[in-house]
């Protein structure tokens, strides 16, 4: 959804353009945020739009241009040619140049990287050597590194030195002469320090790091967990070899976040926005599940048909059908949405599947004394007030009462135990989606429904 300062300045932004004022757009550019920029210049129609790009100064050109979707990014890609496009590239962070390129066509992609320097070209090929969900992916090598014998007079230059270049200077990080991480420590510790005093003086030797390996969620759960805005990435022998910072962690975290909503919902994760999705897209994206879902569903009609007889001798048991198999859905939802965040915020691991079972047996056991004492309610109210008639309201109700709690117990061990499951075998919990959970709870919750009142009901309506 565009800003409503985007919104404003797009038609003045065109008629400039149009007008040749082209200092002006380039003003009007550097004085918006740069994702405010980003977004104006992705609404705006070609070629306008590639040329208000061209009038920004290369840096800032850079900066905005991280901001945009990836569509943009390749279309402008396209727009510039691959000379303007790789001095544009160059000027990008790291970890932005990586993932561009990353996403971007193979030939496009290797024409680019021809054209980066050498030094820009090492480095991104680097990050790109890491798995492509990894943290080696979100990490930039600019940071600032010191030595333990320094003392804080020598540190505090070199940081005047290269922190210009650096993502922060929040954290600086201290390595031995195998570039080994030894610690880390804030610029204010630094800053305070007797200049004579050395590195190693105000070390604790107690930092947190990430390896480069680690899957990228990991450093959403440690920074959170430890409140920083710069984390260190190191290899397998300790060596540091990057930083992730907090505004990358925060793209994954979104990222992250939005792809479990959809696969709770039973479809495939959207890798753009919802605007930007085509029809097709859309189609395969969702249809998929609702497929899968719907031929899951003749699991239902055979469950009605094997007890067609039953029915046919009660058929005031069909009317409490969906009463019945409505809770277990619900519960297992609720059990499955639960124990997804759980694992995702790494409250618990698939090795405590039997405290959660236990915990769950108990709380839909509790919910479904709730439940069944509700259903019994509701059969006798429905039968005083004329909904159903039948001369044996007490024993349906008591049979109606039986199978909600036998079924939402059943449904909170089912909901909770699929994600675990998933996450032992190496899959995303998320795909244990509530539509998925309810199928499940509405072919095995109607078996439960139908043997109850096979026992309870034997002599009395069958």
């Amino acid at each position: 959804m565009t800003s409503p300062t985007v919104q404003l300045l797009i038609p003045d932004i065109a008629q400039m353009l149009e007008a040749g004022q082209f200092r002006e757009v380039r003003e009007a550019l550097r004085h918006l945020a740069p994702a405010d920029a980003a977004e104006l210049i992705h609404e705006l129609q070609e070629p306008a739009s590639a040329v208000a790009f061209r009038v920004l100064p290369r840096d800032e050109a850079a900066e905005i241009f991280s901001e945009l979707p990836p569509e943009s990014q390749e279309e402008l890609i396209s727009q510039l040619g691959d000379e303007r496009a790789a001095r544009v590239i160059e000027e990008m962070d790291p970890d932005d140049r990586a993932k561009l390129l990353d996403e971007l066509p193979a030939e496009v992609s290797r024409q680019i990287m021809q054209r980066l320097t050498p030094q820009t070209r090492r480095i991104t090929q680097t990050i790109l050597n890491y798995p492509p969900e990894s943290v080696g992916r979100l990490m930039t090598p600019d940071y600032v590194r010191v030595r333990p014998e320094w003392t804080v007079a020598k540190a505090l230059e070199h940081i005047r030195r290269w922190g210009r270049d650096a993502e922060t200077i929040n954290w600086v990080f201290v390595i031995d002469r195998k570039g080994q991480l030894i610690d880390d420590l804030r610029i204010r510790e630094i800053l305070l320090a007797d200049p004579e005093q050395t590195i190693e003086s105000l070390m604790d030797h107690e930092f947190v790091s990430l390896f480069a390996k680690d899957d990228r969620e990991e450093a959403v759960r440690v920074m959170a967990r430890y409140d920083r805005n710069a984390l260190p990435v190191v290899d397998s022998r300790g060596v540091l070899v990057g930083i992730v910072t907090f505004d990358d962690v925060a793209d994954v975290a979104e990222e992250e976040f939005t792809e479990d909503i959809h696969k709770l919902g039973g479809l495939e994760a959207f890798d753009e926005p919802y605007d930007s999705v085509g029809l097709a897209t859309m189609i395969r994206k969702r249809g998929g599940w609702l497929a899968l879902l719907f031929v899951m569903q003749v699991g239902t009609i055979g469950i009605i048909s094997f007890f067609d007889d039953q029915l046919a001798k009660a058929v005031v048991l069909a009317s409490f059908i969906p009463l019945v198999i409505s809770c277990g859905g619900n519960t297992g939802s609720q059990a499955a949405t639960i124990l997804v965040r759980a694992l995702s915020l790494g409250q618990i691991s698939a090795r405590d599947w039997w405290y959660v079972a236990r915990r769950e047996l108990l709380t839909g056991f509790g919910l479904g004394i709730v439940l069944g004492l509700l259903g019994f309610i509701t059969v006798s109210i429905a039968n005083s007030v004329g909904f159903v008639q039948t001369e044996h309201a007490l024993q349906i109700g008591a049979a109606v009462a039986v199978s909600v709690i036998l079924i939402v117990t059943w449904a909170t061990i089912v909901g909770s135990m699929l994600p675990i499951i998933l996450r032992g075998l190496g899959l995303d919990p998320a795909t244990s989606s509530t539509p998925l959970v309810a199928t499940l709870m509405d072919v095995s919750g109607l078996t439960i429904y139908f043997v109850v009142a096979m026992v309870l009901l034997h002599g009395v309506v069958l």
